[in-house]
């Protein structure tokens, strides 16, 4: 995924639909009707294993594995206890929210879990690392009473339970000692989950092994004696495991499926990335013809959304004009397609702004997780109603972030994890400088809707978002293209609960456990 400054914001999202993944099989039987061993498949190492500075999607099994959260999410979006039993909203405008802890909760290194614990654990979080957008109202944790821990916030914050659970680690709990050593939290768990990182038989970069918590909980929810992170980078190794039985899952892309299902194995996944380009420079800063809305509107029709799709993710994916989908709070049925192709209106628009012939343009995209590949099927399409796109091409997150935000590129290609819309609005429509608003493009009105969607209640809260994705898309700040799928290949006769949803991955600390 990605606590997170406002320049990077949501990065660590852009990798969520290829998150890591298991390989080697696993054994059933051994004592406790635990699995011995599950060794599971990333296809990097982790930028961190201190949950502040973890990314989202990528890291989360590293994290997730060792530390437990306040509030946990399932794969169909709701969320539920965790370290918490009791939590909510205090009185209206969402700005302050309490939960309340189990009793005699324990640290993996047997130390007490309590509210205060609790308190400065996400007081560090929302001050460290890589998600600060995403904690940036929140002002406080503070322990009101031994097991009840109190939030509040300086402007309506909506999204503080999805904030608590395993999906985006804030509410990763760490414990006082890892706390007390920051540098040390990179490299070893601190924290309270139903694994420890086992440091004498892991290999930073390489291999991560994890053994069971003998403090933790709740017993029934540790299902392996062994749980082993393995760093590959090439992912058709990592199905060839799989295939040969040797490894259990991993997450594959839209053409290993047939591959995957041909050699028995059951293939899973939920949409939970987006990409397109991003016309970042809405006031023409450095790219003057971006101003003007009948420009930017052209860009979206002279884009042909349901080729692209097809070619770059076959069926797993859905073309789109929005940055939201079916299920989320922000989703707008009647605006999935408020772009149908359509190069003739295109290039009519460009004319009435003043640019028949077109004009040029630079951009810069992500070569990775095949945002560059929309990109490019987009820059040969705007070609044919005479805009040119001169395309730098990044080949890390770094470098990206560095690239999009240095506001040297007036459009970028993205890849954006799925998110509510408290969150997407954090990254993309407030007046603040993130890597997909480098320019800190402000519009009053929109800024108006967000805080009225923030504050309202629940029931309320939809119709309001929707009504800003209406407002966005119809303002054309993006060319959004399709929504691709989390796509797993995993075997069944060895595996249980292993299931994907929106923004969630599947929960190997808590529901993949041995057949």
């Amino acid at each position: 995924m990605n606590k997170r400054s406002l320049t990077t914001g949501l990065a660590a999202l852009t990798v969520l639909a290829v998150a890591a993944t298991a390989c080697r099989g696993s054994s059933t039987g051994g004592s406790n009707g635990k699995g011995d061993t599950l060794t599971v498949v990333s296809a990097g190492a982790p930028a961190s294993l201190d949950p502040a500075k973890a990314n989202v999607g990528s890291d989360n099994w590293f994290v997730n594995l060792a530390y437990d959260t306040v509030l946990r999410q399932g794969p169909n979006g709701r969320t539920g206890p965790g370290l918490a039993t009791k939590w909510g909203y205090i009185g209206t405008g969402n700005t302050d929210f309490a939960f309340t802890l189990r009793s005699g909760l324990k640290f993996a290194d047997g130390t007490p879990l309590d509210a205060r614990a609790v308190a400065a654990s996400i007081n560090y979080s929302r001050k460290n690392g890589l998600n600060v957008s995403w904690t940036s109202a929140i002002k406080s944790g503070t322990a009101s009473g031994p097991l009840r821990v109190r939030i509040h916030c300086s402007s309506p914050h909506p999204n503080l339970p999805q904030l608590m659970t395993q999906v985006l680690m804030v509410g990763s709990v760490i414990s006082p000692k890892g706390l007390a050593s920051p540098a040390a939290m990179g490299t070893h768990s601190f924290g309270a989950g139903p694994y420890v990182l086992d440091a004498a038989h892991t290999a930073t970069g390489d291999h991560y092994t994890y053994t069971p918590n003998p403090h933790y909980w709740d017993k029934k929810k540790i299902h392996w004696k062994k749980v082993v992170i393995k760093v590959v980078a090439n992912p058709n190794s990592a199905l060839q495991a799989v295939k040969t039985g040797q490894a259990d899952a991993m997450a594959i892309t839209a053409n290993q499926v047939d591959t995957a299902e041909s050699a028995g194995l059951e293939v899973t996944g939920a949409p939970n990335v987006f990409l397109g380009v991003n016309l970042a420079d809405r006031r023409g800063t450095i790219a003057k013809p971006l101003k003007d809305v009948h420009v930017r509107q052209a860009l979206n029709y002279a884009v042909d959304r349901a080729a692209i799709t097809k070619a770059v993710v076959q069926k797993y994916g859905h073309p789109t004009s929005q940055i939201s989908l079916p299920g989320l709070d922000g989703f707008a049925a009647d605006y999935d397609n408020r772009y149908p192709y359509d190069p003739a209106k295109a290039r009519k628009l460009l004319a009435e702004a003043g640019y028949p012939h077109g004009f040029r343009l630079k951009m810069e995209t992500q070569g990775f997780f095949g945002i560059d590949m929309v990109t490019q099927a987009v820059v040969q399409q705007w070609k044919q109603i005479g805009v040119t796109a001169d395309v730098t091409t990044d080949t890390s997150v770094g470098q990206w972030l560095a690239a999009a935000t240095s506001k040297k590129y007036p459009a970028l290609g993205f890849g954006y994890g799925v998110a509510t819309s408290y969150a997407l609005s954090l990254d993309w429509m407030l007046p603040h400088a993130t890597a997909f608003n480098p320019f800190a493009t402000s519009d009053p009105k929109l800024t108006r809707m967000l805080s009225a969607a923030a504050a309202a209640p629940a029931d309320k809260r939809p119709a309001l978002y929707q009504d800003v994705m209406r407002f966005v898309v119809d303002q054309a700040w993006f060319v959004s293209v399709l929504r691709m799928d989390g796509l797993y290949a995993y075997n069944s006769k060895k595996l249980t609960g292993f299931m994907a949803g929106p923004s969630y991955l599947p929960d190997l600390a808590w529901n993949v456990a041995p057949r």
